[in-house]
């Protein structure tokens, strides 16, 4: 076999090879939109499709939602996070020093936590409109950096930006929190709260782990459940 042929075989193999490794599934990507769904059908938890936002709204057992996915006419990636804001009020939280991105909306029984975290622009497939879990992978697709895993827990979780995260179990069967809302006390410190006396809510240290392998922990506000 001449030099020349030898090395277009080589080159064709090359190719293949790069073409494969390219088109390999992202496999976190894979394994975090099957155990979200998962979770979509777990005992308490619901998931409706919100034609005023355009998105789906996925409901805790506790009332707080996460809505997420647009669809083929917007272009926008808006994720927002809704918690019942009264155990923050009774901890101090003043709503006039919240951060941008969150405020306060209603009072009283209906006074909730609105954090909003817009991560830019992208497209949805038609299917979005119908299937949650494609509405994942699109956002995911359009975004790739917001989605992660926490090996110590064993959770995939949406970045919310504000060191503040959404965050599900890999397996729900040996998991004892299922779906996790992940908040940076500071910001809410800087509003008032007493942190670690808000009801329902549980301040922790959470191990992570930095691009190097390095573990350190980080103080987090936690609202956990365990559905399973």
């Amino acid at each position: 076999m001449s030099v020349t042929r030898i090395l277009t075989v080589s080159l064709l193999l090359a190719a293949v090879v790069f073409g494969a490794a390219f088109a390999a599934p992202d496999v976190v990507v894979v394994q975090a939109v099957r155990s979200f769904d998962t979770l979509l059908h777990a005992p308490g938890m619901s998931v409706a499709r919100s034609d005023s936002a355009g998105a789906w709204v996925l409901t805790s057992p506790g009332v707080e939602t996460l809505t997420f996915g647009g669809n083929a006419l917007s272009g926008s990636n808006e994720i927002v996070v809704t918690f019942d804001a009264r155990p923050f009020l009774a901890a101090g939280l003043d709503p006039s020093l919240l951060p941008a991105g969150t405020q306060l909306n209603g009072d009283g029984a209906y006074a909730s936590l609105v954090m909003r975290y817009e991560v830019g622009t992208g497209t949805f497939s038609v299917a979005a409109e119908s299937q949650p879990t494609r509405a994942l992978q699109d956002l995911v697709r359009n975004h790739r950096m917001i989605l992660g895993y926490h090996a110590a827990l064993g959770h995939f979780g949406l970045a919310l930006g504000g060191g503040n995260m959404v965050e599900w179990a890999q397996d729900m069967r040996a998991n004892s929190k299922d779906l996790v809302f992940v908040l940076n006390p500071q910001p809410l410190v800087d509003a008032g709260v007493d942190v670690a006396n808000v009801q329902g809510w549980v301040l922790a240290d959470v191990p992570v782990m930095d691009a190097q392998g390095r573990t350190s922990t980080v103080r987090k506000l936690l609202k956990f459940y365990n559905i399973n």
